[in-house]
């Protein structure tokens, strides 16, 4: 029985107090007892929601298909994509690469195996894009099958890709390599079997490069991922694809946050991001792309040093001018270039190098001449005024594939570089990412003031965004130029673009009389930009591959930069070479302190063995005359020049694209040495065809992209933007639903596709819940605050 006051007697809800203690009515009670009721019912709603968010992997979704019996709770760990449902993926197949280069000289033969296996059980039609030399010459592709080898055949490109498509559609297996530039290749193989290996072999022609006392010889590991700026189109695209019901073989390039792809992405959320050449793994996961790589290295010459630059290799020693290199862990994730490095010893540097082949009646010749080293002045000396003043123009990239050790390299290089200017100088900087800043209007003095500023501006560069280069490279060729100065202009990126067409362009419309120097930065950049932006600039290039080594490729550039060059470079042949011969390059670049001259030449009306007499081979440095003579009598043959000649032709032909030349008369030109010579290029293919058909009448085939590694150093979600923001599932068009439930199922192992990178469903009911939950605590509340209103009051 309740105590009732007298003062409260007349009231509905009166309340008692006991000493110091208020004691709420029995309507309190109860509003509290029913509180811990729908509390504990909402906290139980909640708990079923994120039972399944705690039982499945994060990133996957367990997957019923109708036609599968229940999948296990752990799902298989690896790279999945699209199997032809719309709510399954595949395992993507497994790739390894062996690589065997045999160097004779400065000229390298390579043979690159590839060997595909299929992890599922559907037949599978496996896409690869893999870079190889700028330079390189690829001439020969073999399939292997079993016991079966099935020689490439070279075609014009359009119709090598009907060939391989219809061998594809009829259940054969085929082998199609393209190129999509003229350093990245695109390998498909068409119906790879349940559990099945296919090897694909590639053999090209290469040459090393001697400059600054040493040869280098570079075999490229990865495409990096290549940025295309908004309203420009890329060079050229990768093949099209076998099945039409798949989306194109080109995906998406990468692109700024506020541009749309043009067609729909299935990603899960630890799957490969895309660019212009397909997936692209994010590292830490799936199954890695592996490399074995052995180099026969005869040098013909007495070897000082022999090392590999960014890789741990073990070095077997022959003889004096012998080695065999190979990789000191057995292979290696293709993350990174390969470059190899050995030097003569003192005595031994060659003066002049001529290797020969003959082809048809025809002799071709690759030539490398070495001139004299200038004399380098004492770091302490002062420059020689007589010298023209410089006018140093700086562009750094400033994007996010160079987030990490690229972006400190650039730095380096750029306090370096601001170091060596002397007060007669002018100069200025210009960084670039999506946009283009300067940081000067015009070029100024190389006053300790301007220097001071320019070290702090460079200091606070922070790599974000895309890969703009046209508005920076257009910027510093408009820029004013100072009278009776010498403009430089020293270019650092990774060459992470795609446009390489419309910049090679830009160059050598607004280059006038200034000359362009391109330092390649990082573990994988662009060697077909940097080495062609530089040739049409007129300027010569640089690679950086690691932190330690910037100040000594610096230093290397920076006498480039400051000495007399050998430039108006001609060369004269003996009448035996006949009356027609075809040079390449041509003309004959200008040439820095350090650099070769190095060409290769076609000569139709002479056979090898009645070359005779010299060549001579003339310029100018400063205002003095130089010449050389090569003997062309008794030369020893080299298999491959030839290949190398063409490849050199092919490239001078395309560049009539950035000069204005008609396209379809380049095409013409080009597929005709292409095709003699059996040549890869992006106007022809080798094809191989299987005759005997393996698939099965009925059971379909299933397409599927390796993913390419991305680069060591690169930083994932600077390339391509937060996970939340890219790996996303995009809404597929009614017309591509249609013709994906029309197919015929796999009957491989799947996994469900991901909702998004969070458990959207969960989320949602969790959020109900929640929702739920506070709309009743806000109820209780006021309840609450009107029983303590009538016991106070």
């Amino acid at each position: 029985m309740w105590h009732v006051h007298p003062t409260t007697r007349n009231r509905p809800h009166a309340c008692a107090s006991a000493t110091a203690m208020h004691i709420f009515p029995r309507h309190s009670i109860l509003v509290f007892k029913e509180a811990l009721t729908v509390i504990g019912l909402v906290l139980l709603f909640c708990l079923l929601a994120l039972i399944p968010m705690l039982t499945v992997p994060h990133g996957a979704r367990a997957a019923t298909p109708v036609d599968s019996a229940a999948e296990s709770a752990d799902l298989p760990a690896g790279l999945f994509f699209r199997s032809g449902r719309e709510d399954a993926l595949l395992e993507a197949p497994g790739l390894k690469s062996d690589v065997v280069i045999r160097v004779s000289g400065e000229v390298a033969r390579a043979r690159v195996r590839q060997r595909f296996v299929n992890p599922s059980s559907v037949w599978l039609e496996g896409i690869y894009v893999f870079p190889l030399p700028q330079g390189s010459a690829v001439d020969r592709l073999v399939m292997t099958v079993g016991e079966r080898r099935i020689e490439g055949r070279i075609l014009p490109r359009e119709q090598a890709e009907k060939v391989y498509k219809q061998a594809a559609a009829e259940g054969r297996k085929a082998s199609l390599l393209s190129s999509a530039r003229p350093n990245v290749f695109v390998a498909s193989l068409a119906n790879i079997g349940p559990g099945e290996e296919i090897t694909v072999e590639i053999e090209y022609q290469d040459r090393a490069l001697y400059r600054d006392g040493r040869f280098e010889l570079r075999f490229p590991m990865v495409v990096a991922p290549r940025y295309t700026p908004s309203g420009e189109a890329p060079l050229v695209t990768a093949p099209a694809p076998a099945d039409p019901l798949q989306p194109p073989l080109q995906p998406i390039a990468h692109q700024s946050e506020t541009e749309q792809p043009p067609f729909p992405v299935e990603t899960p959320a630890e799957a490969p991001g895309r660019d212009l050449f397909g997936p692209v793994k994010r590292p830490g996961t799936g199954q890695e792309n592996g490399v074995t790589l052995v180099v026969h290295l005869n040098a013909g010459l007495p070897l000082a040093e022999v090392k590999s630059l960014y890789h741990a290799v073990s070095i077997e020693t022959l003889d004096a001018e012998r080695r065999i290199i190979t990789l000191a862990e057995g292979s290696a994730v293709a993350n990174r270039d390969f470059v190899l490095a050995w030097a003569p010893q003192v005595g031994a540097a060659p003066e002049a190098a001529v290797f020969a082949d003959e082809v048809e009646g025809e002799s071709y010749l690759a030539v490398t001449l070495v001139p004299p080293s200038p004399i380098e002045p004492e770091a302490d000396s002062p420059r020689d005024t007589a010298l023209v003043a410089r006018e140093l123009i700086l562009i750094v990239d400033t994007s996010g594939s160079m987030h990490g050790p690229s972006i400190a390299q650039a730095k380096r290089a750029l306090l370096l570089a601001l170091d060596r200017l002397h007060a007669e100088d002018r100069f200025n900087v210009i960084r670039f990412d999506n946009e283009a800043e300067a940081l000067f209007a015009a070029p100024r003095p190389a006053t300790d003031a301007n220097l001071r500023r320019a070290g702090a501006y460079v200091a606070s560069f922070a790599a974000e965004g895309g890969t703009n280069m046209r508005p920076a490279l257009t910027m510093a060729l408009r820029q004013p130029a100072g009278p009776d100065h010498l403009r430089q202009v020293v270019f650092l990126t990774d060459g992470a673009v795609s446009n390489e067409k419309q910049l090679f362009a830009t160059i050598a419309a607004r280059l006038e009389g200034a000359r362009l120097f391109t330092v390649g930065l990082g573990s994988a950049p662009n060697g077909y930009f940097m080495r062609k932006a530089a040739e049409v600039g007129r300027g010569t290039f640089t690679t950086i591959g690691d932190l330690a080594e910037t100040e000594a490729r610096m230093a290397e550039l920076f006498r480039k930069l400051e000495s007399p060059v050998l430039t108006d470079l001609e060369v004269d042949w003996p009448v035996a070479a006949g009356g027609r011969v075809d040079v390449h390059p041509s003309p004959l670049p200008d040439l820095y302190a350090g650099e070769t001259i190095t060409f290769t030449a076609r000569l139709p009306e002479a056979a090898m063995n009645e070359l005779a007499g010299a060549l001579l081979v003339t310029g100018r440095t400063g205002a003095e005359a130089w010449q050389r003579r090569v003997s062309l009598a008794n030369l020893e043959p080299a298999p491959g020049v030839a290949a190398l000649w063409a490849r050199a032709r092919i490239a001078g032909i395309r560049d009539g694209l950035h000069l204005g030349r008609d396209p379809e008369a380049v095409r013409q030109e080009a597929t005709e040495v292409a095709l003699k010579h059996r040549l890869v290029s992006v106007y022809t293919s080798l094809v191989a065809v299987d005759e005997v058909v393996s698939r099965p009448e009925g059971a379909p085939l299933v397409r599927s992209e390796v993913p390419r590694e991305l680069p060591e150093g690169w930083s994932y979600e600077h390339v391509f933007g937060a996970a939340e923001k890219v790996m996303r599932l995009r809404a597929v068009p009614a017309s591509m639903k249609q013709a994906l439930a029309t197919s015929t199922a796999p009957q491989g192992q799947s996994v469900g596709l991901p909702q998004t990178a969070t458990p959207a469903t969960q989320q949602a009911v969790l959020g109900l819940g929640l929702a739920a939950l506070g709309a009743y605590l806000l109820l209780f509340a006021g309840r609450l605050r009107r029983a303590r209103t009538g016991c106070n009051g």
